[in-house]
């Protein structure tokens, strides 16, 4: 089990596939930003816009343009380095097989989207997100957009500016995950962690959870932890990363969930960026890299700590009052640092076991 599982971070032997260069990973990310937009674009639509009646919007026409975008750079690339007489698989470049594997997926969830519309209509709120043909869409997107990321991992000797596209890869892919999970997203709505009473007119008063709302709390912050501070995991195992880096990647998804639900709670983006700056002066503190162990578990292990940690207190200051107790919020805190210690020890595990060499850019 260890011997398949590590071979996902083994660095693969020289083969026919030719790598990509750093300036064809930005085409490859111009192109998924442009799918991306269409993307958030379309769940703005889902949440905010009633009576969707047609699959012919204008979401949907940046969305799928975007898609047109990325499947037709990534044939140029392929046609690029197509030999005569070779197999056209093998003119796939290196670290864009997934991607084409993830064309071919969103072309058919394409198809079944206009199919599944025409038979039961647009979906709305939480529908849209177990619609099978929206998880074909999202699983084919995020195989597109984490290709410059696959592809640096061929070539882990690409110096700081070439390994760019290779983060902004990383952090496009966590937002399409951070998408087509937003109802667990924490940053899209504060009251997940708040419970109400009141009505009639009256100002809704602040009261003790119920332990099923503390549990979907719980399990909210464990997904959205995942969703924003795995990226950064794996790009720290290979790769020493500027403080920035992890700051920016745990803001802008943030960010992009508050402005998809047309700022209800626009306050909390204010939030994100505190604990956004938190995480980056961690990181320029403990200053983490891939061949210290302890420094990389203490940097990741702690992110989401002082991540969530101004969120609780900004939602307190918001409502003159939290719901959840110390012990409750501050369990939360520790899980998901927990969460993220075992994820970062299991794929250290696993990266010694494959063999793999981390690679230190200067920063």
């Amino acid at each position: 089990m260890d011997a398949t599982a590590a071979h996902a971070f083994a660095i693969p032997p020289v083969s026919a596939h030719r790598p990509t260069t750093a300036v064809e990973d930005i085409v490859t990310l111009a192109a998924g930003v442009w799918l991306l937009t269409g993307t958030y674009v379309d769940g703005w639509a889902h949440n905010n816009l009633r009576d969707l009646e047609t699959f012919f919007t204008p979401w949907h026409a940046i969305l799928y343009s975007g898609f047109a975008a990325c499947a037709a750079w990534i044939a140029a690339l392929t046609w690029r380095r197509h030999a005569p007489g070779a197999r056209w698989t093998e003119a796939i470049p290196a670290g864009y097989g997934t991607a084409a594997a993830g064309v071919l997926l969103f072309l058919v969830s394409g198809a079944a989207d206009f199919a599944w519309h025409s038979v039961f209509g647009i979906e709305q709120g939480l529908k849209a997100l177990f619609s099978p043909s929206h998880l074909g869409l999202a699983t084919g997107g995020f195989l597109i957009l984490s290709a410059p990321f696959s592809s640096a991992w061929h070539s882990p000797q690409r110096s700081w500016p070439q390994l760019m596209p290779a983060i902004v890869s990383a952090m496009l892919s966590g937002m399409v995950a951070a998408f087509i999970l937003q109802e667990f997203a924490v940053f899209a709505r504060h009251g997940l962690i708040q419970t109400y009473t009141g009505g009639g007119g009256a100002q809704p008063a602040v009261t003790i959870p119920t332990s099923s709302s503390i549990m979907v709390s719980l399990a909210s912050f464990f997904v959205s932890t995942a969703v924003l501070f795995v990226p950064v995991l794996l790009l720290s195992l290979r790769w020493r990363l500027h403080a920035a880096v992890p700051a920016a990647m745990a803001l802008l998804p943030s960010v992009s969930l508050q402005i998809m639900v047309a700022l209800r709670d626009a306050w909390l983006l204010s939030v994100a960026l505190f604990g956004a700056v938190l995480v980056g002066v961690l990181w320029a503190v403990v200053r983490p890299k891939p061949d210290r162990h302890a420094r990389l578990m203490t940097a990741i292990g702690l992110s989401p700590v002082v991540f969530w940690a101004p969120y609780f207190a900004g939602v307190a200051l918001h409502d003159g009052a939290l719901s959840f107790s110390p012990e409750i919020w501050g369990g939360t805190l520790a899980w998901t640092g927990l969460e993220m210690l075992a994820l970062g020890a299991l794929t250290l595990k696993l990266r010694a076991t494959a063999g793999t060499s981390p690679v230190s850019p200067a920063s």
